[in-house]
């Protein structure tokens, strides 16, 4: 599969059960996957990558669930599914990920912050994804630590 053949595409309701398993394949928070939320990267027919706006009821925007088939890595898809979805967004944006990758999301404007200093919603999530680490860890699987990432607007 070729990068240059993959669209990026809002998300219909057909593509829910591919989104469902890409996230659960990579074993990401699988709470509030609602399809409207979503861009997808598509290939001759086949979902191959996924990305979502969460919008929290305190206001808040965390982008999550990103996530590219294996097949579809190193093809530049995350990348142009960040780009996508950020580009709507014009207020503050939080994220979720592992401290191993905080560092990649810093081009897209994102810097890590405490987790005290974000919105609630976020604060919750990052409780979660924390919780499901200690899971991690009792079946042998590699412990992620998690942060707080936050995007301000520009200032143009």
């Amino acid at each position: 599969m070729n990068g240059e053949n993959i669209s990026i595409r809002r998300a219909t309701e057909q593509d829910h059960p591919a989104i469902r398993g890409l996230v659960r394949g990579e074993r990401l928070n699988p709470t509030d996957l609602m399809w409207p939320n979503f861009l997808v990267a598509a290939a001759d027919g086949h979902i191959v990558g996924a990305i979502q706006m969460r919008k929290h009821a305190d206001g808040s925007r965390e982008l999550g669930s990103l996530v590219v088939s294996k097949e579809s890595r190193g093809q530049g898809v995350a990348t142009r599914l960040i780009y996508a979805v950020l580009a709507t967004e014009s207020g503050p944006v939080w994220m979720i990920t592992a401290n191993a990758f905080a560092g990649a999301y810093s081009r897209w404007g994102f810097r890590r912050i405490e987790p005290r200093t974000a919105p609630v919603r976020i604060r919750r999530n990052h409780r979660m994804g924390s919780l499901a680490s200690i899971v991690s860890f009792f079946k042998r699987r590699p412990i992620r630590r998690l942060v707080i990432l936050e995007r301000l607007p520009s200032m143009k």
